[in-house]
């Protein structure tokens, strides 16, 4: 009897840890058309915090970068362009000039972040991905990032 209880301990510890093996990223598509912060999904989670996500834009962003994206507070609903589900924020009263779209391939398991700002003298465009560079992204996807950065 012990040893059952012991396995189904582990079971069940494995299974609430967040791991990222075995994570559904098909979950992400309760989203479209609600924000990215509301807490939708089974685990209470929002949508940026869903485990396979943090793990994923852990191995992609630097620290500095995963704390830009947390101050981007204002957000539009989640959208779909193709296959691929779309993330944008930005930083409150300077949107068009401080922006971050997330793009999440539900199918494929892959993500990318572009970071956009502009400042006096200064303008800086970053993308980051998993495995591919962001050209590979359908030319809408690439029109929308732009169109977003304001006059």
């Amino acid at each position: 009897m012990k040893s059952v209880f012991v396995t189904f301990s582990l079971v069940l510890i494995f299974n609430c840890s967040g791991v990222e093996a075995g994570e559904d990223w098909g979950q992400m598509l309760l989203w479209v058309d609600k924000y990215p912060s509301n807490k939708i999904a089974p685990n209470g989670f929002s949508l940026l915090t869903q485990p396979q996500l943090q793990h994923s834009l852990r191995k992609i962003l630097s620290k500095a970068e995963i704390a830009a994206l947390a101050r981007y507070d204002v957000e539009t609903p989640v959208h779909k362009i193709g296959e691929y589900l779309i993330v944008n924020k930005c930083l409150p009263h300077n949107c068009p000039a401080d922006m971050a779209m997330v793009v999440i391939d539900v199918k494929n398991e892959k993500l990318w972040v572009g970071f956009f700002s502009r400042q006096p003298g200064r303008v800086s465009t970053r993308w980051y991905g998993m495995e591919d560079d962001y050209s590979i992204l359908p030319d809408d996807i690439k029109k929308e990032f732009l169109s977003r950065h304001g006059d």
